[in-house]
Parts: C-alpha cells; sequence; structure tokens
C-alpha cells in the first residue's frame, strides 16, 4: 500500500510541471499575442488608375475692363460764343473794300490791257497772212522758174533726138528718169514708161546724153530741184 502511495506520488510531480509549463507557454502566448496586436505596423493603401489623369484646364482670366472717359461736351452756348469770337477777329484782319474810283480804275485798265492783247492778235494775223502771200507768190515764182529750165531741157534733147521712125504716133510719149551732176551733166537716164515705139525710146535716151550739159538756174536754191527730173519727151510739143 504505501508502494502504490509512493508510486502515486511519483507520478503527482511531473503532471504538475507539466501542467505550470503548461501554463507557463499559454502565458508567454497570451503576452505576445497582446504585444503584437499593439504594435501592428501602419496599414497603406493603393489606388489602382485604368488611364493617366486628365489634366485640368486652368482657369480663364477675365480682363478687367479700363473705364472709357468720355469729354465732357461744352454748352452750345460756349461754342457760339467763341465762333463769333473768331469771326469779329477775321472781320478786323480783313483787307477793306476798294472804293468806287479805285473800282473804275481797276476796269479801266482791264480794258486797256484787252485792247491791247486784241491788238497784238490781229498784228500777228496780219503778219501771217503776208507771210503766206509772198511764201505762195515765191512758191509760184520759184515752180514758173522750175517749169521755164525744164521746157529749155525738153527742147534741147528734142534738138538732138534723131532716127524718128515714119510710123511713130502723134501723142507718143516717152518717159525718163534722168539724174544729174552739178553743172548739168547726166549721170544717168533710166526709162520709167515707153512711149510704145522701142526706136524712139532709144533714139530719146540717146538725145538725153547728146544734150548734156543741160542749162540750169543760176539760183543755188533752184539748182537743188534739179538734181533728179522726171522728163515727159514728145516728138512734137
Amino acid at each position: 500500500m504505501n508502494y502504490a502511495l509512493d508510486q502515486r506520488e511519483s507520478y503527482r510531480i511531473p503532471a504538475g510541471l507539466l501542467a505550470l509549463g503548461v501554463h507557463a507557454v499559454f502565458f508567454g502566448v497570451l503576452v505576445f499575442s497582446v504585444h503584437w496586436q499593439t504594435n501592428q505596423p501602419e496599414s497603406f493603401a493603393v489606388e489602382l488608375w485604368d488611364s493617366l489623369p486628365v489634366a485640368v484646364p486652368l482657369p480663364v482670366v477675365e480682363p478687367v475692363p479700363v473705364p472709357v472717359v468720355v469729354a465732357k461736351e461744352e454748352p452750345v452756348t460756349v461754342v457760339k460764343a467763341d465762333i463769333e469770337v473768331r469771326q469779329r477777329k477775321i472781320s478786323k484782319t480783313e483787307t477793306p473794300q476798294p472804293s468806287a474810283k479805285e473800282l473804275a480804275k481797276e476796269i479801266k485798265a482791264k480794258q486797256q490791257e484787252d485792247e491791247r492783247r486784241q491788238l497784238e492778235e490781229y498784228a500777228d494775223k496780219r503778219r501771217q497772212t503776208i507771210q503766206d502771200s509772198v511764201r505762195a507768190e515765191v512758191n509760184a515764182a520759184t515752180a514758173a522758174e522750175v517749169g521755164r529750165y525744164q521746157d529749155m531741157i525738153r527742147s534741147k534733147i528734142r534738138r538732138n533726138i534723131v532716127g524718128v521712125p515714119p510710123n511713130l504716133a502723134d501723142n507718143a510719149k516717152a518717159e525718163f528718169k534722168v539724174t544729174l551732176l552739178p553743172g548739168g551733166m547726166v549721170l544717168d537716164a533710166q526709162l520709167k514708161k515707153s512711149s510704145g515705139n522701142a526706136a524712139y525710146d532709144d533714139a530719146v535716151e540717146r538725145a538725153i546724153f547728146k544734150a548734156q550739159p543741160f542749162p540750169l538756174p543760176k539760183d543755188e536754191e533752184l539748182q537743188q530741184m534739179f538734181r533728179v527730173l522726171n522728163l515727159s519727151i514728145k516728138p512734137q510739143e
């Protein structure tokens, strides 16, 4: 019986130690859990975006209106008064009107000037008329002198025609362009229009060269008109 008690006592001590150890472990776990709950790390949140954020436009600042200063209109009476003052100043500076005597003098001077201008115009027209008349007379005299010498040249050519065909018509006419040298010598003779008879045309051409030198006027200006002659030579005049 004592052996049974001793054996029971031997099992009681380890069991008590085991229970004490379990309680110690439990206590330690409890203390650790309390400490871990009180010192948890700070939590943070992460926000996920489907796309990049859109830029928000800046607010438009409206311009501040500048106040317009309106000039103050002057009263109508002040403007009228200013115009009247200016008109009085202008009237004082105007040239005084001429008297009736001065006006009559100016009118008479203008009439005399008009009469003088009319006389000058009449005199100019008269001189022009006289000059035209003299020029016409000179031209007529020149034409007559030129015609006279051309007749003398044609007569001299006609006298030198040899071998006129017997069957030549009375109205036959050979036209030549004759170029002369100073002194009346013949430089060239060209047939411009035939008489219809070649024998007569040849006879006239020979007579032109045979009749040189041709008579020419003594006036040098008239001689310039005899450098080129258009002559019509008929068998009879």
